[in-house]
């Protein structure tokens, strides 16, 4: 048995955007490393 180390476990805070509807939407969260795969798979920005 392995264990993650605690680095990808992480929470780190991320500025996401994308567009819904013709309009800019926003989120601010903290995502951990494969949250944040799943969010750009669904259109999801990131901005630097």
């Amino acid at each position: 048995m392995y264990t993650i180390s605690k680095r990808k476990r992480r929470l780190k805070w991320y500025l996401l955007f994308r567009r819904e509807d013709g309009q800019a939407v926003y989120r601010y969260e903290p995502l951990q490393k494969c949250e944040l795969k799943s969010r750009l798979k669904k259109g999801w920005k990131v901005v630097t």
